[in-house]
């Protein structure tokens, strides 16, 4: 869910288009839940 919803806010910050560019969107906003839910159970 948080990952779905990073990846949605990256992407349309920086207007993304295409696959490439989708794919490193998905790839930052998974590195950003992953953070999150690390710092949460620490």
């Amino acid at each position: 869910m948080l990952s779905e919803a990073a990846t949605t806010e990256i992407a349309r910050n920086t207007d993304t288009q295409g696959f490439p560019q989708n794919s490193t969107a998905a790839t930052q906003g998974g590195t950003v839940a992953g953070n999150a839910r690390r710092e949460l159970e620490k």
